[in-house]
């Protein structure tokens, strides 16, 4: 299924004035629209889509100002038919924010490019420490982002991280399967795997801290 702008007015034009659409992307579970230029509308393209989509609403919204940087707020949400079926679809704030290229991190001086691993370290930290918006039934699991890749981190315009996008994939599970992409030296998108241990290690040291407090 994909949706046009047509489609997208219809399905929302009842909860806000669309003044203007524009396709932001597509995967192959979602497709994102940018609505009068400072919302962002995901909409699934099939029923598991849709399933996943609520999930990530529901760690969204459990999530909000428990982080140290921002992530997506909704601001509304509804459902909208496609044949037989009910799909879920929502609105949220648009994140201010820039990608960040490998090249464009490697000239950063050491002092940012230490902030840079430790903001990622420590929203990582907390999130996983996160126990009561997802049930989870073992100590060594946590709530993960599930699809952690610098690809959806927004930096200012100091090149510090300030906003995580994309939770479609958010779960339980393994806490350093977030750290996949970032340990990655051949993945275009990361920063390399040295910058991936420095995460890492970080992440690590806020651990330490958190059970000697």
């Amino acid at each position: 299924m994909k949706n046009t702008v047509e489609d997208v007015k219809q399905i929302i034009g009842n909860q806000i004035k669309v003044e203007s659409v524009t396709i932001l992307g597509a995967g192959n579970h979602c497709e994102a629209f940018c609505i009068n230029e400072n919302l962002v509308l995901k909409l699934p393209k099939h029923k598991k889509a849709s399933d996943c989509l609520e999930v990530e609403m529901k760690v969204l919204q459990g999530l909000q100002n428990k982080l140290n940087l921002e992530i997506p707020n909704i601001v509304f949400n509804g459902k909208f038919e496609n044949g037989n079926e009910k799909f879920v679809y929502f609105v949220s704030k648009r994140l201010k924010g820039n990608k960040l290229s490998r090249d464009e991190f490697l000239k950063l001086n050491k002092v940012d490019k230490e902030k840079c691993a430790t903001d990622i370290a420590k929203f990582l930290f907390e999130l996983h420490n996160q126990k009561q918006i997802l049930p989870i039934k073992r100590k060594d699991l946590a709530l993960l982002h599930g699809d952690f890749s610098l690809n959806h981190v927004l930096f200012n315009n100091d090149n510090l991280p300030c906003g995580i996008l994309d939770f479609g994939d958010a779960r339980v599970g393994n806490p350093l399967s977030d750290f996949n992409y970032l340990l990655d030296e051949e993945d275009d998108e990361e920063f390399g795997r040295e910058f991936g241990l420095q995460v890492l290690g970080k992440y690590n040291d806020f651990a330490k801290e958190t059970m000697n407090s």
